[in-house]
């Protein structure tokens, strides 16, 4: 742990300077030279530093460091517009809803409303979901391009449950209609004891850039609410998306 944070020490001095050498490192962090000289080499193996010229005797960040800074404030932008609409959400449906975004094959859970409802349910921010077995990860998956859409549907579909669908081909079609209807549903495909609704989020060129849902115990969302369900979760995902591009 104590490597770990000298690292994180180093990058943060490395970052706060246009450029900066060893030694000046060494001094400003108290630490030996050769314990900055090994933080700097893995830092700069992962791609986090580079050198200004040779020898290496200075170093600054690269893009990478600013690219993550950058995604870090669009999910911050991202939770902030979805945050009053999903308490909205909550309150009219007095269900608990939730915002993911993508990580490769899962969906996270960046932002949660519970439920005022004792029987509820209730997932930790920061868990991860397979795109296929969820509601949200469905109706992301349903707005990506048809060659994105192979590429998923080419890897292993796993089946968490009796209902998680695993045929590409039944997967294509539940696509095609959540691309017709607006919303996906999700009936026990993940938790047999779980239902939700879901509407991707999409950016002002029509791709997704999160999903946003109602969750809520399989008695409470029977198939045949789903559709009054849907057409709410539609609505707030909409109402995101337009302040997004505002």
């Amino acid at each position: 742990m104590e490597s770990v944070k000298s690292v994180l020490r180093i990058i943060e001095a490395v970052a706060a300077s246009p450029e900066i050498g060893v030694s000046d490192l060494s001094r400003h962090l108290r630490q030996p030279k050769t314990t900055v000289q090994r933080g700097l080499m893995t830092l700069h193996e992962a791609g986090w530093i580079r050198p200004t010229h040779e020898p290496r005797r200075r170093w600054k960040v690269t893009s990478k460091l600013f690219m993550l800074s950058r995604s870090a404030e669009t999910e911050a932008r991202l939770r902030r517009a979805a945050l009053p609409i999903m308490q909205a959400l909550r309150d009219e449906t007095q269900e608990t809803t939730h915002l993911m975004v993508r990580e490769g094959r899962h969906l996270v859970l960046v932002e949660r409303v519970d439920s005022p409802l004792v029987l509820r349910t209730v997932r930790d921010l920061g868990s991860r979901s397979l795109m296929h077995v969820t509601a949200n990860g469905k109706s992301y998956l349903a707005h990506l391009s048809t060659r994105e859409q192979e590429d998923y549907l080419s890897g292993k579909l796993t089946a968490l449950t009796e209902h998680t669908k695993t045929d590409p081909e039944a997967l294509r079609r539940d696509f095609a209609q959540i691309k017709k209807v607006g919303y996906a549903t999700n009936f026990g495909e993940l938790d047999l004891h779980v239902h939700a609704v879901a509407s991707p989020i999409l950016n002002q060129d029509g791709k997704p850039v999160a999903a946003l849902s109602i969750s809520c115990p399989a008695s409470r969302l029977p198939m045949d609410k789903a559709h009054a369900f849907g057409a709410k979760v539609l609505a707030a995902a909409r109402a995101v998306s337009q302040r997004l591009v505002e």
